[in-house]
């Protein structure tokens, strides 16, 4: 008797079930002599592995591709379903020409057959007549022998259409239906008088009532339920305005009472609302025309495809604007993190569990399934009334709130009565307070940045929530950010939700682990954090996102905290394998994840968290004896401080293009200065000390070459004091320069505006900063990624955007010192350089930005370690770029400038130790990647 549950392995037992039902029906259809079934199926210089294929036996090329997973909503996934697909894309060059491309997903249980279409949705690519329906595993004894006869069933069938090439059956009158949902849902919205967003919303609602009655009508006919009693026929086509607008509110108020109170219910204000208050002759028509669609192609496509899922992929895949989506801070939750999410939170049959943005329901829909799960597992079997009871959302927007319900909802159609509820409120959560009543948060909150210029978080709803956090006793942390992301207000928040032992498990971006403001964050959880996760990037690719899975629990913490960074997207298909991941409570690390245990009491929230995510390879490198820290080869490591006090445009004056004439003292003039007139006084004061103006660097605004260059030191000019302050004048300026009168108006008009002591500490600052450095630095940057070496020997005033390494000492004694300057400047420039900048750096949305206590973690080439050709090989590439003038600002990844520059360092590191990578350009391709993937969670 073959045993499978929901939690078993799918590659020790699923996968092998599905290959015996395979094989069996390719000898039961008699196509066993002329092909044959493929575990894992490769091909030459490809990574796409499928689960397992039918290949023929001559030509050796493929004909069917079988997906493996565990759960239905695996099944009806449409990230699975294009996952996939892509197998029989990747495959094309060896697919057996003639025959058509089909494809098929499985949990033994349910089956979803589709057939690839160039040029077409994933939607229009599944078959009719799918999903097939199986015999479900039994609950009690976890049999799974029906399951996998109605499989091979279901094989048997499917091969014919294979091999004797059948044309794929794709007529679907799903998509007549959506495309006319679609069409009406745009000329609907642009009749509309209101602002762009509230139309969308509006229409949106109307409209899904509309479609959600007409599946449920023929779904509950054709599946002959007691339900469909309830629902009545559309109004008719030449039915007046009132006759329609009273018929079709008696049909949802008839619906109401059997449940879908989030569906059909009015939306939620009344002064906007379409249906039924402000309905018009102007809206009628678009409703009709829909209808009528209905009435023409709606049956024939529930008995085509009944899958709710599929329906409520048709829905979102079509009218979903990620870009308006996103400018709101809005992401949908991925199913796989939904998944994990619920089953590391989620301990018991009985927990209650909430969602306080709930969005279209994904959490809400794997914590029923974990529920039902853990229900099943213990022998407690629950009906759909009894779990829906457990689970609550709560969504400002009312659209989503519709898709969350039906989501919820369509999880068991056949049981809904009039006992039946889903708790979806539509509201705002921090107007809905529910202190200590749930076992489980489950949250994906909106990521939208406190100055977001498309949708900014405003002082009313600032207040707002830092109003109901007070209101909850809690501890504001979002007092402290200088630029809370709206999420910070909701992890804050939602802590009262949560009972004693209670867990949260929240996905969030990537980069509060390592960014400024995420210190407030990262101290709030500081004794609440039992886990952080981060995972590949294609979760959320489409809106460019890094995230990580965090685990909060409410008392009764351990004393480390977990960091697991899974590489291989298969773990997490597997929740249970990943919990006793977790567990081990121990460092751990496997081809596919690493785990950190880190004692909570050595966590500093100041300090970058990111670290403890490291892969072993990039740690590795770091810990090799040829890379030291940076201050053995430099006497001094520094922050330039020139304007450190303020008056910048007195340090940095700038060039008047009429006198041209260096002046930056306009606001600091003599009364009898202004009275000249302010351009001629400008032009005057700049006369006279135009003199002690030279060179300087301010900013990384403008493109310098990364060997400095006369012109590049000239880019910004600096006002060069003679000598320090003399704070016992009362100008400040030195007795032996008294006698410059010029100097003695200038520092008179600085004490008068800035007063005798604060003048003095900026003139000393400047003096102080005006030095030779030889590697600079820029402190703060986005894109540009420099690092320059300075040959010349002309004194720079250096302002505090910058740092400097000077005096080399313990030099490689076969190498001048200029070489060894530049083999350090192009080592940090490489991209083995860059992933220091990215790990040590703060994140200030976007910013890098570093700090003198971070530049001195930084590993650099012991110059000792290093032969004099491997020094000039670097420093060779490194001209030719400095040469070539190539820049490579914002370009990341394997075709960046620095190619060859990378490449050179890498030939030296892999020499040395090849880090477990068979080749020298593996290994650069990999820091490259790696480095890349930093930047874009920076930029984010």
């Amino acid at each position: 008797m073959p045993q499978i549950w929901y939690n078993s392995d799918e590659v020790s037992v699923f996968q092998p079930a599905v290959e015996s039902a395979l094989n069996n029906a390719l000898v039961n259809c008699g196509y066993n002599n002329i092909a044959e079934v493929v575990h894992n199926a490769n091909i030459p210089n490809s990574s796409t592995i499928p689960d397992c294929a039918i290949r023929l036996k001559n030509s050796q090329r493929f004909v069917f591709i079988v997906e493996v997973k565990r759960t239905h909503r695996d099944v009806e996934s449409q990230r699975y379903q294009n996952q996939s697909r892509s197998y029989v894309t990747d495959f094309g060059p060896h697919w057996e020409p003639n025959y058509h491309k089909y494809f098929c997903i499985t949990n033994i249980e349910r089956l979803v057959l589709l057939a690839d279409r160039q040029g077409v949705p994933l939607t229009s690519c599944v078959l009719k007549g799918n999903p097939k329906q199986h015999s479900i595993f039994d609950p009690i004894t976890h049999d799974a022998t029906a399951s996998i006869a109605e499989l091979q069933t279901t094989f048997e069938r499917i091969l014919p259409l294979i091999f004797n090439r059948v044309t794929p059956d794709w007529d679907n009158n799903w998509q007549l239906v959506i495309e006319s949902f679609h069409n009406n849902y745009i000329a609907l919205k642009n009749s509309l008088g209101y602002p762009e967003a509230v139309r969308k919303e509006l229409t949106l609602y109307e409209l899904f009532r509309l479609l959600a009655y007409a599946y449920l009508k023929d779904f509950y006919t054709q599946t002959r339920n007691p339900n469909a009693a309830r629902f009545h026929n559309y109004p008719p086509d030449n039915a007046t305005l009132l006759q329609f607008t009273n018929n079709l509110a008696n049909n949802y108020n008839r619906i109401i009472q059997l449940d879908f109170r989030q569906i059909f219910t009015d939306h939620p204000n009344q002064d906007q609302r379409l249906f039924p208050d402000n309905f018009s002759a102007n809206y009628l028509r678009y409703f009709k025309d829909l209808i009528q669609c209905f009435v023409q192609h709606n049956s024939n496509a529930v008995a085509d495809n009944s899958s709710p899922s599929y329906v409520f992929n048709l829905i979102t895949s079509k009218v979903y604007i990620k870009e308006e989506l996103r400018s709101k801070g809005k992401i949908m939750s991925d199913a796989e993190l939904s998944n994990l999410l619920a089953a590391l939170c989620i301990d018991s049959p009985d927990a209650r569990v909430l969602d306080p943005g709930c969005g279209d329901g994904a959490l809400l829909d794997a914590s029923y399934d974990q529920i039902n799960l853990l229900a099943a597992t213990a022998n407690q079997a629950k009906t759909h009334n009894q779990i829906l009871n457990q689970i609550d959302g709560i969504e400002i927007d009312p659209f989503l709130s519709q898709l969350s319900a039906f989501r919820l909802l369509s999880k068991n159609l056949a049981q809904i009565n009039t006992n039946t509820f889903a708790n979806i409120l539509i509201g705002d959560i921090f107007l809905n307070a529910r202190a200590n009543q749930y076992d489980a948060v489950l949250v994906n909150p909106p990521f939208l940045r406190n100055d977001n210029p498309d949708a900014p978080i405003t002082a009313a709803d600032k207040s707002k929530m830092r109003s109901a956090i007070a209101g909850q006793g809690l501890n504001s942390f979002v007092a402290n950010a200088s630029q809370p992301n709206l999420y910070f207000y909701f992890i804050n928040y939602i802590w009262h939700y949560l009972r004693n032992n209670g867990k949260a498990g929240i996905i969030l971006m990537t980069k509060f682990l390592n960014n400024e403001d995420g210190e407030h964050l990262k101290e709030f959880i500081l004794d609440k954090v039992e886990s952080i996760i981060s995972y590949p990037r294609k979760y959320f690719q489409e809106f460019v996102v890094s995230t990580v899975v965090v685990i909060l629990k409410k008392g009764n913490n351990s004393a480390n905290v977990s960091f697991l960074r899974v590489s291989d997207e298969n773990v997490l298909l597997n929740p249970d394998n990943l919990k006793a991941i977790l567990t081990l409570n121990a460092d751990t690390t496997t081809a596919s994840c690493k785990l950190r245990v880190v004692p909570r009491n050595t966590l500093v929230p100041s300090e970058n968290w990111k670290q403890y995510l490291n892969d072993n390879s990039y740690d590795d490198f770091l810990n090799q004896n040829f890379l030291i820290d940076i201050d053995h080869h430099f006497a001094h490591i520094g922050r330039g401080g020139a304007e450190n006090s303020g008056a910048s445009t007195i340090i940095f004056p700038k060039l008047d293009q009429q006198s041209n004439h260096y002046f930056g003292y306009g606001k600091r003039l003599t009364t009898a200065q202004k009275n000249l007139g302010v351009q001629r006084a400008k032009i005057e004061m700049s006369v006279r000390l135009n003199a002690n103006v030279s060179y300087g660097i301010q900013n990384n605004f403008e493109r310098r070459n990364y060997v400095l260059t006369i012109n590049d030191i000239e880019l910004d000019k600096a006002f060069h004091f003679p000598s320090r302050a003399d704070r016992n004048a009362a100008n400040a300026l030195p007795i032996a320069l008294q006698a410059d009168q010029d100097l003695v108006d200038f520092f008179a008009d600085c004490v008068a505006e800035f007063g005798l002591a604060k003048w003095g500490t900026i003139v000393n600052s400047a003096y102080r900063n005006t030095i030779i450095p030889k590697i600079l630095i820029p402190r703060g940057d986005r894109t540009k990624h420099c690092v320059y070496y300075n040959p010349n020997n002309h004194n720079l005033t250096l302002s505090t955007n910058f740092f400097y390494c000077n005096d080399l000492q313990n030099q490689n004694a076969n190498a001048t010192d200029e070489q060894q300057y530049k083999l350090i400047t192009a080592f940090l420039l490489s991209t083995f350089g860059q992933i220091q900048f990215e790990l040590n750096a703060n994140n200030q949305e976007g910013l890098r930005k570093l700090e003198g206590f971070q530049i001195k973690r930084f590993k650099i080439p012991d110059l000792a370690q290093f032969t004099q050709l491997e020094i000039i090989t670097v420093v060779a590439e490194f001209d030719a770029l400095n040469l070539a003038n190539l820049e490579f600002s914002g370009d990341e990844g394997l075709a960046t400038p620095r190619r060859n520059l990378d490449l050179s360092i890498g030939n030296i590191i892999f020499q040395k130790n090849n880090l477990g990578f068979a080749t020298v350009a593996e290994m650069v391709d990999y820091f490259e990647l790696f480095l890349a993937e930093l930047v874009e969670d920076r930029r984010i």
